[in-house]
């Protein structure tokens, strides 16, 4: 006759480990007891299992006893109530080597989880995949998406980890990738320069150019990564806009901290249809291996090292879980060029974005100024440098002792992040 009540509660990491937390409370007319003692009110009874198998989770029963007061009158006792309320802890501990980094608690997901799966490179990197995947996270006061877990990640020393790989939820604003004019810097043409090592987009996100470095930036760089405001560069011919990065930018210190240098690879593909590696015959694999390989224009670095970059083109083709009419594997066998159609490619893919021409980090290996970017439509494509109409959004991988500590990975939940 009792009326029992569960609420159960969801799994998070602490400091002590992964804990969850469920609550039962007992309505009933008996009065409880433990042992030979009388329990008064708000007295707690604390029982610990340390021996509870968590590779198993087999199933343990804990048992609530009840009896009468001191063998007392039943009589009397009849119609009598009492509340009770029974919390079961599951604390599965961490500590030293045993504590799990953000990138090993995703990892621990990929088994029960059908977004995330491995891209099958030769790095065997995880991805989420989808139209709309649960790898939401806090960053910087706001909303983050992890692109995957990647593997073989250089922090510039040689030394190479699996990190985590994050991407703005929105962009930024619409700035062009360069647009300094043929002469200056790695600029041969009146249409900015590929070169991303010197490209005024970098130095507007990268720390390090807060002080003018004319000619390559006439003004004070760095404005996103210290979130401040002033004069960005957008447009042909050099033009520049107003920018206030003072709510948009790196505001947090703790953020901050979390970014760790990488090596980003910046080979490309041809825009000439002359060449073998032409773009508009790759899939996404294609992309992958290119963007790591040392096809570059003319002078250009092959690498760069640095906190903020952009997505590659093979994040965008990645990311798709294909749909219905087109499976995923279809999808990844179609040229990225054709990805307006079919639409089941990018419709079911997150890094989509049908209001906006996306920048990515890659550049075209056969002249000085292209640059590619994911189409509002859909496909990837080429343009020039200076295009002041594709908009940025920042990329970044995380240290590799970052935790996971709370959240969901749902965008009312996202993953808090802690060092």
């Amino acid at each position: 006759e009792n009326n029992v009540e569960r609420v159960e509660g969801s799994l998070t990491q602490t400091a002590e480990g992964f804990v969850k937390e469920d609550q039962i409370t007992i309505n009933g007319t008996p009065e409880i007891v433990y042992g030979p003692e009388v329990l008064t009110e708000s007295e707690q009874i604390i029982l610990e299992q340390a021996e509870f198998d968590t590779s198993t989770l087999e199933k343990t029963t804990y048992y609530l006893v009840y009896n009468y007061k001191n063998n007392g009158d039943q009589n009397v006792q009849q119609g009598q109530t009492f509340s009770g309320k029974v919390t079961v802890k599951l604390i599965s501990e961490l500590n030293g080597s045993e504590e799990q980094t953000a990138a090993d608690y995703i990892l621990s997901l990929v088994d029960t989880s059908d977004e995330l799966v491995d891209d099958e490179t030769e790095d065997h990197n995880i991805r989420y995949i989808g139209a709309n995947p649960n790898n939401y996270i806090s960053f910087n006061n706001e909303l983050w998406r992890i692109i995957g877990v990647m593997n073989n990640i250089d922090d510039g020393s040689g030394t190479k980890e699996t990190r985590l790989k994050i991407i703005r939820n929105e962009p930024i604003g619409n700035y062009s990738w360069d647009n300094k004019p043929s002469g200056t810097g790695s600029s041969t043409s009146s249409n900015g320069s590929n070169d991303w090592s010197d490209s005024r987009l970098m130095m507007l996100l990268n720390p390090g150019y807060e002080t003018p470095n004319s000619p390559i930036y006439e003004y004070e760089g760095s404005l996103y990564y210290n979130a401040k405001s002033g004069t960005c560069y957008s447009g042909y011919s050099g033009a520049t806009v107003s920018c206030d990065f003072t709510d948009t930018g790196l505001q947090s210190t703790e953020a901050k901290a979390m970014i760790e240098d990488a090596v980003w690879k910046l080979g490309g593909l041809s825009s000439s249809s002359s060449d073998a590696s032409y773009y508009r015959n790759a899939i996404t694999s294609t992309w992958y291996t290119y963007e790591r390989r040392t096809e570059v224009y003319e002078g250009r670095p092959t690498e760069w090292t640095g906190k903020i970059g952009l997505m590659y083109p093979s994040d965008y083709g990645y990311a798709t879980s294909g749909g219905s009419t087109t499976n995923r594997e279809t999808c990844l066998n179609t040229i990225l060029y054709n990805w307006d159609s079919p639409s089941d490619c990018k419709n079911n893919d997150w890094l989509y974005n049908s209001s906006n021409h996306q920048w990515t980090l890659t550049s075209s290996s056969s002249n000085s100024d292209g640059v590619f970017n994911v189409l509002s439509v859909g496909y990837v494509y080429v343009s020039s440098a200076d295009h002041p109409y594709n908009a940025a959004s920042p990329a970044l991988y995380l240290n590799s002792n970052v935790k996971i500590s709370g959240g969901e990975g749902t965008e009312s939940s996202p993953y808090q992040l802690s060092l």
